[in-house]
């Protein structure tokens, strides 16, 4: 079978690549090594709960929002069903020294009203710290109607870090947990994330927030829909073990079971660090290809999965951040899991209950000697019992109002390398460092490109940014632009 593109994962961006390339004109087959496609994004079910392990919210989608218009255009509009956070407050933080919680309305003027009101000693502060985010948070090519395609990259790599911007509430400590509690989602600390990083992140929950009723597997489904109204083939259970290229560039694709997909045209939505082990030797040089290699990942984590038998009314249409004291979140694990920063979501399934999904930051190190290939050595499920009751005691303490919570599973970042296939189990894959420069969608090879967040930014929107850099590189920039600014 001739494909004029093959795209090499099945996560979100590359079903999105799949879907617009598709659109296009080209004949397109995605190809993903799991049984089925975008497998951290669909969640999962245990016991008869449903976990929603790979989308939790999204900013950016109400009205006026940069987001809107790709969804529009995509069709994904008239495919899911959005569900507006709670307006009183979206995301809160805890602090566990105190009990003390603070929470952010939604809305850009909501939240200014709120700190000013709290923080009146730093009310010029506050206001101008929003007004920076307000008019930031967007100003990247696809989401802002003009903004040149080059300034996507160069914000994320230079200027200021999070810590030193955050550095003018040091005397609220408080503030800076909620202006960095989001670093959470990111796998960055906030002395090494740029500051343009948190403003699209952040920013873009500040202006709107929603949910999709059915979650990520909802998402999926729409997702999978489009894909076969245009006739785009998905081989599951594939894994691509090497890319073909010869003088020309890319020649096509060998998959495990020796089968071999010719094609001229290979978008790569993996982590961009695997990307070196699928080539030839001698195909790019040494310096690209260990650039590649060791590009530098996001922390790790636990994700706890549980139930919730009451009390969910504190995470109904809201996401609860728990942290030791107040000050800047850090992402990184290490220390004790009585007091690490911990993020707090949950899908509603009854009156008073729901699945709960807590992601505690983590190193590799603590779990990497149970690893013997995908295997694990002994005592690594009496490692997950002790993290998994540690976890859950912290829970039941420092969140009183969820009642009857149980635990059900347990991910490591053993879990997360093997399934996600992230170097030491980055849970937001390839970070977003200050002086680091991630790969853009066009490799030294032609007709190899990559895509997903790696090469934009991380989440769902960055990882729907990501596929339009990419095909927008393909097809033209200012053809896909065009069709965008029809949605606005």
């Amino acid at each position: 079978m001739h494909y004029d593109t093959i795209v090499i994962g099945a996560g979100l961006s590359g079903l999105t690549c799949a879907l617009l390339l598709a659109r296009q004109g080209r004949r397109v087959v995605v190809v993903e090594q799991h049984p089925v496609p975008a497998p951290v994004l669909r969640g999962f079910s245990r016991n008869g709960h449903y976990f929603d392990t790979g989308f939790h919210y999204a900013g950016g989608l109400g009205e006026g929002g940069g987001f809107a218009p790709l969804l529009r255009h995509i069709g994904l509009a008239n495919e899911i069903e959005l569900v507006p956070y709670a307006a009183d407050g979206f995301d809160s933080v805890r602090f566990m020294n105190s009990g003390e919680t603070l929470t952010l309305p939604v809305g850009y003027r909501a939240i200014e009203s709120v700190l000013r009101q709290r923080f009146p000693q730093l009310d010029a502060e506050i206001s101008a710290y929003l007004k920076g985010l307000e008019k930031g948070w967007n100003n990247f090519p696809y989401l802002a109607a003009d903004v040149p395609l080059g300034a996507f990259s160069a914000p994320l790599v230079h200027g200021q870090s999070l810590a030193d911007q955050l550095r003018q509430f040091e005397r609220c400590p408080e503030l800076q947990s909620l202006f960095s509690m989001h670093s959470l989602l990111y796998g960055v600390p906030a002395e090494q994330a740029p500051v343009a990083l948190n403003m699209q992140v952040a920013g873009s929950y500040y202006h709107s927030v929603h949910g999709i009723r059915g979650g990520g597997r909802a998402l999926v489904s729409a997702l999978l829909r489009l894909l076969e109204s245009v006739g785009v083939e998905i081989l599951c259970g594939q894994a691509v073990t090497a890319v073909g290229v010869d003088s020309r560039g890319v020649t096509g694709a060998t998959l495990a079971d020796g089968q071999q997909l010719p094609g001229k045209e290979i978008v790569v939505t993996c982590n961009p660090a695997t990307v070196p082990a699928l080539l030839p030797s001698g195909s790019v040089r040494p310096v690209y290809r260990k650039r590649l290699a060791n590009l530098r990942q996001t922390s790790s984590a636990y994700l706890l999965f549980a139930t919730v038998k009451g009390g969910s009314e504190l995470l109904n249409g809201r996401n609860l951040f728990l942290q030791p004291q107040p000050g800047l979140f850090t992402p990184l694990g290490g220390q004790d899991l009585g007091t690490r920063s911990i993020y707090l979501t949950l899908t509603k399934t009854a009156p008073g209950e729901g699945s709960l999904v807590a992601i505690v930051p983590a190193a590799f190190s603590e779990v990497d000697h149970f690893a013997a290939g995908h295997r694990r050595n002994p005592g690594y499920a009496e490692h997950k019992q002790r993290v998994s009751a540690a976890l859950l005691e912290s829970i039941r303490l420092h969140c009183p109002e969820l009642t009857g919570v149980e635990a059900v599973s347990l991910a490591t970042p053993l879990t997360l390398r093997d399934y996600s296939v992230a170097p030491e189990g980055a849970i937001y894959g390839t970070g977003h460092y200050i002086g680091q420069y991630n790969p853009q969608a066009q490799t030294r090879i032609p007709g190899l490109w990559l895509s997903g967040q790696g090469t934009a930014a991380p989440g769902f929107l960055g990882g729907v940014v990501a596929a339009y850099l990419t095909v927008g590189a393909l097809v033209g920039h200012d053809l896909l632009l065009k069709e965008v600014r029809l949605c606005r």
